[in-house]
């Protein structure tokens, strides 16, 4: 999971700057790619959302199944509260940014360009710290699904009657693409696509009612969509039983033959 979001992050940072760029040239395309940097950023952050709430609420059940220390949902709990308040900050300065380019291309004022300036300088700075501390936190999270994994593991070695929760801890490691942590990968890469494909219709909404392109067809857009949900939603299916903190081994073994 963790590999994942250091690719989102890395390839979100590098359309905002790759963005500001071309605003300073004056290229035409800077619109559209603008769109594309802020749509790719913002589902970045809200995958943090997903990530955190899902990872907690699994090892939560977890935990309290095969009573576990407790203090492992007071660190995943702790995450949430570090992460969150700055990526949704982080959210409002992207749209408040795209509001003011938007603006700037239908009005001919001169404090627009400083005003829209301004805050694109202030939000990809803002994003790219705010990537930086939301992978570090994904990242220490990772250690601690792997400690309550090993734990589970050696519960069920020392009490048999709790079986149903098996050993896959040979199966979870935190660096490298194998075992548990690839098929995490995939899963959330599905939840990913799924929600850029929820969200297709935001760009129409920004591009025909705040840019005037009154003229713009819906139908790119719902194409687009729909691959979308197939391909996220496949993937999603597929590795339903890798999402982060599932520790039930069986089920992954038998959803992959």
């Amino acid at each position: 999971m963790s590999g994942f979001f250091l690719f989102a992050s890395i390839l979100s940072s590098s359309l905002l700057v790759f963005t500001m760029f071309l605003g300073y040239q004056g290229q035409p395309t800077h619109l559209l790619w603008s769109l594309a940097a802020v749509f790719v950023s913002i589902s970045a952050h809200c995958l943090v959302f997903g990530i955190f709430t899902g990872a907690g609420k699994d090892t939560r059940e977890l935990v309290q199944d095969l009573k576990l220390n407790p203090e492992f949902v007071g660190q995943t709990k702790s995450f949430r509260k570090i992460a969150f308040p700055p990526a949704l900050y982080s959210i409002l300065l992207l749209l408040l940014t795209a509001i003011f380019g938007g603006a700037l291309s239908t009005s001919a004022s001169k404090v627009m360009p400083w005003i829209h300036g301004l805050l694109a300088w202030v939000s990809v700075v803002y994003n790219m710290k705010t990537f930086v501390l939301e992978y570090r936190c994904i990242r220490k999270n990772a250690l601690i699904l792997s400690q309550v994994n090993r734990e589970a593991s050696r519960m069920t070695t020392t009490h048999p009657e709790l079986k149903a929760v098996e050993d896959f801890s040979s199966f979870e490691t935190v660096d490298g693409l194998g075992g548990y942590q690839w098929g995490s990968h995939v899963f959330a890469l599905g939840k990913f696509l799924c929600f850029l494909g929820w969200n297709t219709y935001l760009p129409y909404i920004y591009m025909r009612f705040v840019m005037g392109m009154i003229q713009l067809p819906f139908w790119p857009f719902l194409m687009v969509g729909v691959i979308l949900f197939a391909v996220g939603y496949s993937l999603r299916w597929r590795y339903r039983n890798f999402r982060p903190g599932l520790a039930n081994h069986s089920e992954r073994v038998s959803d992959r033959g």
